[in-house]
């Protein structure tokens, strides 16, 4: 990975969001994509980060929160990007437009995951490649200690409108397994190539530190020193912090393997004899 972005990603504080986001630009140097779609791009982080790629001739963004979309277009002055306020049900591109799609922690945020799916499935060429992540079900009791206790003894979560107690479901229609992740790739017209669980070890109450309180006291302290969409300050701090929630992470996953993981990250591809 291309040490810039290695950079990003040692200040990045969330040990999931950075795990995810390093696999996702290993993907994308891998497979040399040209045209790439972000659905669902949010603040533009993954935008930012492909454009330090000369490979890459176009990268597309798209999202339908407006706030979002300004800060996407701000950090992003690369002639390559271009961003625009679609809904993923009905993207603006013609069939078989884009080398490669990311659609990462979105599917638990639509009414519709199947219905959105078959829309990335159309604007995806044959052979293309889909990066998709969403979060566990079956997470790590640590990581949302609350929500795991109500899950398993009362078959209940917290409301996800909570957004600040929420943890893991917050703003969520609902978690992935991953056997129901697959079921609902194959059936879009997919072809599966890797599943992969990220981050089974952590801190107790992750979640709860990271964005209830961490997330909250960065957008309304403006704490730039911790913006993972900040990319001018060195971030020594914030590095610090960050190797302190990566530590659970570096020494156990490897060394004593879970079943329950954070994040689920599946490559797909589509088959050459579909649209």
């Amino acid at each position: 990975m291309l040490k810039k972005l290695k950079d990003f990603l040692r200040a990045e504080i969330d040990p999931a969001f950075a795990k995810r986001a390093e696999i996702i630009f290993q993907y994308i140097e891998k497979y040399k994509s040209k045209r790439i779609l972000d659905a669902g791009c949010g603040r533009g982080f993954y935008l930012y980060g492909i454009n330090s790629y000369k490979f890459v001739k176009e990268i597309h963004g798209i999202d339908i929160n407006e706030k979002y979309l300004k800060i996407a277009k701000n950090i992003n002055q690369d002639k390559r990007v271009k961003i625009k306020k679609s809904n993923i049900y009905k993207l603006p591109y013609e069939n078989n437009s884009f080398d490669l799609i990311i659609c990462s922690e979105v599917l638990e945020h639509l009414k519709d995951d199947k219905k959105a799916l078959k829309e990335l499935h159309r604007v995806l060429k044959p052979n293309g490649k889909l990066i998709i992540t969403v979060p566990n079900l079956n997470f790590p009791f640590f990581w949302d200690p609350l929500n795991w206790f109500l899950m398993h003894f009362f078959n209940k979560h917290i409301n996800k409108n909570i957004w600040w107690l929420a943890g893991i479901w917050a703003d969520h229609e609902r978690l992935y397994n991953k056997n129901d992740l697959k079921k609902i790739i194959k059936q879009t017209g997919f072809k599966i190539i890797k599943v992969k669980e990220i981050i089974h070890w952590c801190w107790p109450f992750s979640h709860f530190i990271l964005y209830g309180i961490g997330k909250n006291l960065v957008e309304k302290m403006n704490l730039n020193e911790f913006n993972r969409f900040n990319f001018k300050s060195n971030k020594l701090l914030s590095r610090i912090i960050a190797y302190f929630f990566r530590l659970p992470s570096k020494i156990f996953d490897e060394k004593i393997k879970l079943s329950n993981s954070v994040n689920l990250l599946l490559l797909a591809i589509k088959n050459k004899q579909t649209n």
